[in-house]
């Protein structure tokens, strides 16, 4: 009995070590990565206290164009849905703001995904106890 603890106890030592390594094995987001013209596509998380709905300027529900320029010393310049949006590389994630008013949305990519890039979605309403995560987002490449 105390062999077979001993041994599982191992293999789950092992499954950790080995789950760490793959995880840390996955290089970080790079600006030259994410140059280029991309669309922001927007799934809504279910929650029951509130009812999330999106609209770009074209009229498009959930998807937002976004496109990204690489500009000197590692610095990026987006446009998110015609507009100046914050973004930048930040720990090896892709961070895009958009904000309108009192009313932020956050895009975090952290991983990569078939055709581009995967992560969350969160809003923030200025001096409001709103926000929050309000779902995920993908970012492909616009053809």
């Amino acid at each position: 009995m105390a062999k077979r603890r001993a041994f599982l106890a191992g293999g789950l030592a092992a499954c950790a070590l080995c789950g760490t390594a793959l995880a840390q094995a996955a290089p970080p987001i790079t600006g030259g990565e994410v140059a280029g013209d991309w669309m922001l596509k927007i799934t809504p998380a279910e929650r029951q206290d509130l009812n999330i709905s999106f609209k770009s300027k074209s009229g498009n529900q959930l998807d937002f164009p976004l496109t990204v320029t690489p500009q000197p010393r590692g610095r990026l310049s987006c446009v998110l849905d015609g507009d100046p949006a914050d973004c930048r590389i930040r720990d090896g994630k892709l961070v895009v703001v958009m904000a309108s008013g009192g009313v932020r949305m956050t895009f975090t990519l952290t991983g990569r995904s078939r055709g581009g890039f995967q992560g969350d979605a969160s809003l923030r309403v200025r001096l409001l106890p709103i926000g929050g995560h309000i779902g995920a987002v993908t970012m492909a490449r616009r053809s």
